[in-house]
């Protein structure tokens, strides 16, 4: 169904243009602006699931189910919860709080995931690197980030991590599991007029690729250069926000300084 693409150490996976959010499902009517619930609520499936990622070179056995899941569940809340309660309002953009209280009043969902902290990183759209170094900043935002995760947690050993990326106006999730060394990302949007959603994954020692793939398809695609990422980390660790507070005001300032002067080694 999907088609595989491999660039160097990253494969991805361009599902066909009716495999999205506002195609896909029963409510693909409220896809316009569900990216944010369909990314939290992928990434809560993906936590629940035993042993979801296998290798980086195949796709997961369960993936297309529960992208599919993830869809219609995403379209379903922003149909009876958003748009419900705000029919004046078309198309509302809901930032992460919300998004997660509109899945929880939804109780079939069990929706597990808490968030852990947030932050935002500003990037210098002038920059003739600009790919380069927003990619270069963004692995270097995660990879302290899960260094962070997997001490503050403490004698817990944590098996996933997930982080949300908000960049104009679109959703996407990026999940790590440390049980396999992966880490990948999901994108439900239409991408282009041949192609629906798509999923990309690598090992995490090869993230630079995933992230600079990320950041050029975003221009490639939407001629989308944006001056702000806001990044939410996510977990299913019950009381996950009490370890923040030592653990991450140290570098809290560092991660949202902005990128203006950040030059690519």
């Amino acid at each position: 169904m999907a088609i595989h693409e491999q660039i160097d150490n990253l494969n991805i996976w361009w599902f066909p243009r009716d495999f999205c959010q506002s195609r896909f499902g029963e409510f693909q009517q409220s896809g316009t602006n569900s990216c944010t619930l369909i990314s939290l609520i992928l990434a809560d499936k993906v936590s629940k699931a035993e042993r979801f990622y296998h290798r980086v070179s195949n796709m997961p056995p369960r993936g297309l189910e529960l992208f599919g899941n993830a869809m219609n569940d995403g379209n379903k809340v922003y149909h009876n919860v958003i748009s419900a309660n705000t029919p004046h309002v078309r198309n509302l953009n809901l930032n992460i709080p919300d998004a997660i209280a509109a899945i929880r009043s939804q109780h079939k969902i069990n929706f597990r995931l808490e968030e852990w902290f947030y932050t935002h990183m500003e990037a210098d759209t002038s920059s003739p690197m600009y790919n380069r170094n927003v990619a270069m900043q963004l692995s270097r935002i995660f990879q302290i980030t899960l260094q962070v995760f997997q001490q503050a947690i403490g004698q817990v050993a944590p098996t996933q991590l997930f982080a949300a990326i908000i960049a104009d106006s679109r959703t996407v999730m990026v999940t790590f599991d440390f049980r396999v060394s992966i880490v990948a990302l999901f994108d439900s949007h239409q991408h282009g007029r041949d192609a629906g959603a798509v999923f990309a994954q690598c090992t995490l020692q090869n993230m630079d690729d995933l992230l600079f793939w990320f950041i050029s398809m975003l221009h490639n695609v939407y001629s989308s250069r944006p001056a702000l990422f806001e990044i939410s980390f996510l977990s299913s660790q019950p009381g996950v926000a009490k370890h923040i507070p030592p653990a991450i005001k140290k570098i809290a300032g560092d991660l949202k300084k902005p990128t203006k002067n950040y030059v690519a080694s």
